[in-house]
């Protein structure tokens, strides 16, 4: 987790230094090992160093080639080494003392921009080339390191986080209605390289941004969410080995040149946990271990909110190279340092941002800096597979519905009425007829009635185009078109300037990683079979075969439903009820804060639940309460309106 950054002017001035230095100041966290950069004419270019594999002993950036006119700052981890070094020519023993930057640009020089088609990891690439006046920027194929950027006028900046370019003179600190609207709304849509802030965007993954000396830009895209074809029309055997071997390899890639002791936020889920277990290949051989993080109720707490600890216990106890290290809530909330947290970041607080920093802390405070989680196993390897039992009986055949109908059944622990009602019609229900029932439900409001917006903000911005209701959260979609929603959300995913917990992770010094964001991990879970999402009554099938011998026994008979990262939110929401409430009354006199936020309606949605009145972690009226609320909170202390 390095950090890049660079400035490129189109005013015929030169790029000044004390520009440079700002920018850096913003991202020392992300530079512990040491910063440089080049201020030459119009064009600046910076690196931040933290060295995380063996490789990064050999960093130096910015790289120079003068003779090709080249200035390189690269923040990557290349998994391809050996393979790109074979096909630039280099020996052997060259590799192995050459940093990942160094590869990079010797990529670019064989094929310039199309370099982005021979590399494989997390990468996120700045390439002034003066022969063609032109800097390009390059983004691995998923996002899985984040660059946001502002084209001014007169000069073009780029930075990982969006505090760093508010540094940059020339660069607006506007918040964006439309973001704020897609927020309390939950808008859903993927909106590419979108950013809660006006002049302020992102590009996606798999994409590499061109940009001319007199200011042109150009997108392209090298990479989409696909099925490799070589993993296409396959049986079973091929799938369940197939799994075992490419997240097995997206694993190792990211462990076997870290050095020290790598981290994972830990849930002991399906996802995580195949992470965990498959390190343990990686792991034993050099007597290292992964140190696991998990957010649960504490040891002696005795009650009926489901949370992970009994799950992380039985992975610990088959996995000997686990060091467990537990987060519980005792002291901390949501409000608990949330001034404190909107200064360092800069960026909304979301619901669970609290118990992520915790989460972060323990790892960083645990020696990591290289850190993984489970996240993207639900729409890549890991499907939940809701909808597989009502796919089934709507296209046949009806023998393997029927086997399926009794495991689902004695597995799920579900009455057959509730199977009938949840399993099957709920998930053969056209959309329309569910949104046409859901409105009658709510006594004809619209599907957005319950999000704490207001009514009028929310129809400006449906009648502009800028939220469309089909795409919302809670609308209602095709159930059973269960390939269409992985891909829908892959898409949403890669588009996003930065990845989830990314600068969370940032602010403690660690490098964020994502194993079932893996390109191959993609390309193969978009070629797997729907049928192979649910089998034998078994959700997460192919993961419980592929890892059969790595997962805890009582992973073969485990219901689908994850464990919260915040298992008593209920409670830990009541606790601070007075706090919001009295916060909603002062912030409710402000007619900017009352234009954007139904403050009455997050009253209504906090006093639906009482403390004990918990669902571990899913309560949904007590979600969008807090959420309105923290985001009515950031536009308060963003535009000062609550002084």
């Amino acid at each position: 987790m390095s950090a890049i950054f660079g400035i490129l002017r189109f005013d015929g001035r030169e790029v000044a230094s004390a520009d440079m230095e700002r920018i850096a100041d913003k991202l020392t966290h992300r530079g512990p090992d040491g910063r440089a950069f080049v201020a030459d004419g119009a064009i600046g270019l910076g690196h931040c160093l933290m060295r995380t594999n063996v490789e990064d002993q050999f960093e130096a950036q910015p790289l120079y080639d003068r003779e090709a006119g080249i200035t390189l700052v690269a923040d990557l981890r290349i998994d391809n080494r050996d393979e790109l070094a074979a096909a630039l020519g280099i020996e052997a023993a060259e590799l192995g003392g050459l940093a990942d930057s160094a590869l990079a640009l010797a990529a670019y020089k064989r094929w310039g921009e199309g370099c982005a088609e021979h590399l494989l990891g997390d990468f996120v690439i700045a390439v002034w080339d003066g022969r063609a006046r032109k800097l390009v920027l390059i983004r691995d194929h998923t996002g899985q390191r984040g660059v946001y950027f502002h084209r001014g006028e007169d000069f073009f900046a780029f930075a990982p986080e969006v505090r760093a370019l508010w540094s940059c003179p020339g660069v607006p600190r506007t918040l964006s209605d439309a973001a704020i609207g897609r927020m309390l709304m939950h808008d859903m849509s993927p909106h590419e390289g979108a950013t809660p802030y006006d002049g302020i965007e992102g590009f996606g993954g798999g994409t590499v941004l061109t940009v001319q000396a007199d200011g042109g830009i150009e997108k392209r895209r090298y990479w989409e969410p696909h099925a490799d074809p070589a993993h296409e029309g396959k049986d079973e055997a091929y799938y369940v080995a197939a799994y075992r071997r490419v997240l097995g390899e997206a694993v190792a890639c990211r462990l076997r040149r870290v050095a020290g002791s790598p981290g994972i936020i830990f849930s002991g889920g399906y996802d995580s946990a195949a992470i965990a277990g498959l390190a343990g290949d990686v792991l034993k051989t050099g007597g290292r271990k992964l140190v696991a993080v998990s957010s649960v109720m504490p040891a002696d707490y005795v009650g009926t909110i489901r949370h992970a600890r009994r799950w992380v216990e039985m992975c610990a106890r088959d996995m000997p190279w686990l060091d467990v290290h537990y987060v519980t809530r005792e002291g901390k909330d949501a409000l608990g340092g949330l001034e404190k947290r909107l200064i360092e970041r800069e960026t909304p607080s979301l619901n669970y941002a609290f118990v992520q920093d915790e989460l972060c802390a323990a790892l960083a405070a645990a020696g990591a800096r290289l850190i993984m989680d489970g996240h993207g196993g639900d729409y890549t390897l890991n499907p939940r597979g809701q909808a597989a039992l009502a796919r089934f009986l709507a296209t046949g055949p009806l023998r393997r519905f029927g086997r399926e109908f009794r495991a689902h059944l004695r597995l799920s622990g579900h009455s057959l009425w509730q199977t009938l009602k949840s399993d099957l019609a709920g998930m053969l229900m056209p959309p329309a007829v569910v949104t046409l029932w859901k409105r009658i439900v709510r006594g004809r409001t619209p599907l957005w009635g319950d999000q704490p917006v207001a009514t009028a903000f929310a129809g400006e911005l449906i009648a502009n185009g800028t939220v469309d209701p089909r795409n919302l959260r809670i609308a209602a979609c095709a159930e059973t078109a269960m390939r269409a929603s992985l891909l829908r959300t892959l898409a949403r995913v890669c588009s996003t300037p930065t990845p989830g917990i990314g600068l969370e992770a940032a602010r403690h010094g660690l490098e964020l990683t994502r194993p079932f964001h893996d390109k191959r991990v993609v390309e193969l879970a978009l070629a797997v079979p729907e049928d192979l999402y649910l089998k034998n009554g078994r959700n997460r099938y192919l993961a419980c075969m592929a890892l059969k011998d790595i997962y805890p026994a009582e992973f073969q008979t485990r219901w689908r439903r994850n464990d919260d990262e915040i298992p008593d939110f209920q409670r830990m929401v009541k606790t601070i009820e007075p706090q919001i409430l009295a916060e909603i009354a002062h912030m409710e006199q402000s007619e900017t804060l009352a234009r954007y936020v139904d403050f009455a309606k997050i009253r209504r949605l906090l006093a639906v639940r009482g403390a004990d009145d918990h669902n571990s972690g899913w309560e949904q009226e007590t979600q969008l309460a807090l959420g309105g609320f923290l985001t009515a909170r950031y536009i308060a202390w963003f535009r000062c309106s609550n002084r």
